[in-house]
């Protein structure tokens, strides 16, 4: 599957983006780049929350099962 990112922006002015077909960390690099896009626009972009996906999820994404995955390193 191809990554995309796909992002909403609410009447409000909170944005949601969901990032598809990314392994690993790769989502975390691609966010910032994102961030970085939307600020050239004097939009300010300041995560509340994430939500990690399901390693089904995941695996319908990006068609490799979380075993084959690189390792997205976390604090517990």
């Amino acid at each position: 599957m191809p990554r995309e990112i796909k992002v909403k922006v609410r009447p409000g002015g909170s944005v949601e983006a969901d990032f598809r077909g990314f392994a690993g960390d790769d989502c975390l690099e691609e966010a910032e780049r994102l961030a970085g896009v939307l600020a050239r626009f004097g939009l300010e972009v300041d995560p509340v929350r994430a939500r990690k996906k399901t390693p089904a999820e995941i695996e319908a994404e990006t068609g490799v099962e979380e075993e084959e995955r690189d390792r997205v390193p976390t604090r517990e």
